[in-house]
């Protein structure tokens, strides 16, 4: 649910992340090759984690086989953090039908993106 649109200050603007303020991230989704146990799941994850999310400076909410992610504090997601991040999903053995979405508004869109084939 965006706020309505009546007038505001930038100090409002800012608060409620809109106009100037909007911050944007995007979703992916995945699938694992195999059923991985705990150790391999940790190396995995530890790894996107300092390949990808940490040295852009993105944080992630969700996991390996899905989730969000935006610019960690306030600022958006770029299209060149999607393309990292697919980037390293296709490079990686582990995944498969890998997509990502699309950027959105972090704040106020629903989650669960229609991922275009």
């Amino acid at each position: 649910m965006t706020p309505s649109k009546k007038s505001r200050n930038a100090r409002q603007r800012k608060k409620l992340h809109v106009g100037e303020f909007q911050e944007f991230g995007f979703e992916y989704k995945a699938d694992l090759i195999k059923e991985l146990n705990s150790d391999e799941e940790a190396h995995l994850i530890h790894a996107l984690l300092e390949e990808v999310i940490e040295p852009r400076d993105l944080a992630l909410s969700g996991w390996l086989n899905g989730g969000f992610v935006c610019r960690f504090g306030s600022g958006s997601a770029t299209d060149d953090d999607r393309e990292a991040l697919r980037a390293w999903m296709q490079s990686r053995a582990e995944f498969e039908n890998i997509q990502v979405g699309a950027l959105k508004d972090a704040w106020y869109s629903p989650m669960d993106t229609e991922f275009a084939e």
